[in-house]
């Protein structure tokens, strides 16, 4: 999904119609935006379920003050996922996870639980402004020293994004690997996972990885009809001689996410028109997460290995 197929005529002008239309989520700015269901709240981690702390992290985003040399987690305007380190050690590797256009960023606190409590590998979701994860006339989206900042052992970061966040974590790493002057250090990337996105430049001249051999993975759903499926095959080519590809059959848009998407196409336009999944949420979520499994396999460093077996604690550890 690219930002004009959000805002067809130009960027600012069709930005101002929609913002009178939409919801009024809280202060600032004025933005519609699909909340997270109750299962993406409560797997969100405790200090960051709240309203009060998301739209605190978007007015730091509004005002610019979102930083990595600070103390204050806040400051880094994101959720952090910590894997049990008891359980796993310290990991080497870590996945930062750009949000799709207009979904509040705990709407991805179920694929980010699953890959830290699973694959013993943190994350975070970036918040941003108007939880739109690219700025028109930016390469970069400025938040992997944060998420470096929170996770101080992490050596190489898997840039993911759903939708139009596919196509920040896309700039980033691009940015990264062609520009002398980018703030991102390359040699800090491991990889990049798109969902429901395709390798697509914003704005910072073409951007083909095909000569590439770095870590990638591509995931859609067969019943995603938000996707431009025409412009996602045909900038298939653009992927990196190691790209895995992987079609999730009976999946949808939405469902890479868990968020109330019933507001959207008033919101947003007939291009938010979903297709209707036949499985349940969870089985994408586990085949999205192993999908970012994967790359991170093939980052280069070494995986968090479970220092032992352990039995959940809602379940009966007695032999019947």
């Amino acid at each position: 999904m690219t930002m004009n197929e959000f805002y067809p005529n130009s960027y600012g002008s069709m930005r101002r119609e929609l913002v009178s239309a939409r919801n009024l989520q809280g202060p600032p700015p004025p933005t519609y935006t699909s909340p997270p269901t109750d299962i993406a709240v409560k797997a969100t981690p405790e200090a960051y379920r709240s309203d009060e702390v998301i739209d605190a992290a978007r007015a730091k985003a509004a005002m610019g003050r979102c930083s990595p040399d600070n103390d204050d987690e806040s400051s880094f305007c994101h959720i952090p996922f910590h894997p049990d380190e008891g359980a796993f050690g310290p990991s080497k590797v870590g996945v930062v996870f750009f949000g799709g256009a207009f979904v509040d960023p705990r709407g991805y606190a179920p694929l980010a639980k699953s890959i830290a409590e699973r694959y013993g590998i943190p994350v975070v979701i970036p918040i941003f402004t108007s939880d739109i994860s690219l700025t028109p006339g930016t390469c970069e989206s400025g938040r992997l020293p944060m998420a470096a900042a929170q996770f101080q052992n992490v050596e190489k970061w898997i840039l993911t994004g759903h939708s139009l966040g596919g196509i920040a974590a896309t700039a980033d790493a691009w940015n990264s690997m062609t520009n002398p002057n980018a703030t991102i250090d390359f040699d800090m990337l491991g990889g990049l996972t798109l969902l429901a996105a395709d390798v697509l430049n914003f704005g910072c001249g073409p951007t083909d990885f095909s000569n590439t051999d770095f870590p990638m993975a591509l995931s859609s759903a067969t019943e995603d009809e938000v996707l431009n499926r025409t412009r996602y095959d045909l900038n298939r080519p653009l992927s990196s001689n190691a790209t895995y590809f992987l079609e999730i059959y009976g999946g949808n848009h939405g469902q890479f996410g868990s968020y109330d998407d019933s507001g959207r196409v008033q919101a947003l336009g007939p291009s938010q028109v979903d297709g209707t999944a036949f499985i349940p949420p969870q089985v994408q979520w586990d085949l999205s997460t192993a999908a970012i499994f994967h790359v991170a396999s093939r980052s280069g460093v070494p995986l968090p290995q479970r220092s032992a077996l352990r039995i959940p604690d809602d379940v009966d550890h007695e032999c019947t």
